[in-house]
């Protein structure tokens, strides 16, 4: 819906229906799947595990691509003068990578979203626009001008080749953060705690497995400080692809 023409996804252990959900996609050329079934032996072996999911794609199918972008199903790329990406990344050609920061949302209050609803639509609360947390960015970048990518939220460049903010100031290429939020025109919304349910049964416990000797996590309500319905303007549309008309 902004203009993202194929998909490479990498399945890590899921054991949802999620074949069954992708085969239209996977029979029209949109999706293609990856299994990568490795398990990380603690929290730190984490990004070995996501970055080599990366370096694999960039290997193989790198060459295919303009612009990849790389990030995870509980974040959406969102434009916000432009509709589409095409369009918007036609002013950064010049550059290897563009760094987008994140606005974090929570829960909403909601305990689960319904069958029948999104969840971009449900939750629709996020955390201050300045949040220190949204410093971090997810990249798009040219893969033909990248060595490699060892940290999920930035990559490394070719010689002479750097990525820039959203205002075309370059940055250190090995930093996943910016100086600064800057989401005046494009930015990733990141649904990091999902709903209640979501959060106090699968996040709570993931977090108590990597890091065991820490206090259960507890929900920032600053995370549901400001109400944000930048999204709403994709729902009909997203509604009716999903459920169709009644």
């Amino acid at each position: 819906m902004v203009g993202v023409e194929h998909f490479y996804l990498f399945n890590n252990l899921s054991d949802d229906q999620y074949l069954e959900v992708l085969e239209p996609y996977v029979q029209q050329g949109i999706v293609e799947i990856f299994e990568w079934n490795f398990v990380p032996k603690e929290h730190k072996n984490w990004t070995k595990v996501q970055c080599g999911a990366y370096n694999t794609l960039i290997k193989s199918q790198g060459s295919e691509t303009f612009w990849l972008a790389i990030i995870d199903i509980d974040e959406f790329i969102v434009p916000i003068k432009k509709q589409g990406l095409k369009d918007f990344l036609k002013g950064y050609e010049r550059y290897a990578g563009l760094g987008i920061n994140w606005q974090n949302y929570g829960t909403s209050g909601v305990y689960r979203i319904p069958e029948n609803q999104t969840q971009i639509g449900t939750l629709t609360k996020r955390a201050p626009e300045k949040l220190d947390r949204n410093r971090f960015v997810k990249s798009i970048f040219q893969p033909k001008k990248i060595k490699n990518v060892k940290k999920p939220h930035h990559c490394i460049y070719k010689k002479g080749w750097f990525h820039v903010t959203e205002n075309k100031k370059p940055f250190a290429e090995n930093k996943s953060l910016t100086d600064s939020v800057s989401v005046n025109k494009i930015r990733i919304n990141h649904y990091t705690y999902h709903d209640e349910e979501f959060f106090y049964n699968e996040k709570r416990r993931r977090v108590q497995e990597w890091f065991p000797e820490s206090l259960p996590l507890e929900m920032d309500p600053n995370y549901n400080e400001v109400e944000d319905s930048i999204m709403l303007r994709y729902v009909p549309e997203l509604e009716q692809r999903l459920f169709g008309s009644d």
